[in-house]
């Protein structure tokens, strides 16, 4: 009976083992998880127009006079850039 708790034990170790060894493979490791991977876990942006939040990877990127902004779509850019410009 305890051959069969420790084999039970053993198994269980060596499965989070190699669950552990394939996150840290695949970056899905909180602390090696870049924010470009996947939405879960990412920062979200707030769009200056329409007030929309969307995750970092997503956003439309838009420098102006040298500063990033970002938004949820290359309309809502346009529009911030005319916004601006007026």
């Amino acid at each position: 009976m305890i051959r069969l708790i420790i084999s039970i034990f053993i198994i269980y170790l060596l499965y989070k083992m190699i669950k552990f060894i394939s996150r840290v493979k695949t970056g899905e490791n909180e602390n090696l998880q870049s924010p470009r991977k996947s939405a879960r876990g990412e920062d979200l942006i707030e769009d200056p127009v329409c007030h929309t939040y969307v995750p970092v990877s997503q956003a439309y990127k838009k420098e102006i006079n040298g500063k990033a902004f970002f938004f949820c779509s290359k309309k809502c850019g346009d529009q911030y850039t005319l916004e601006k410009n007026n």
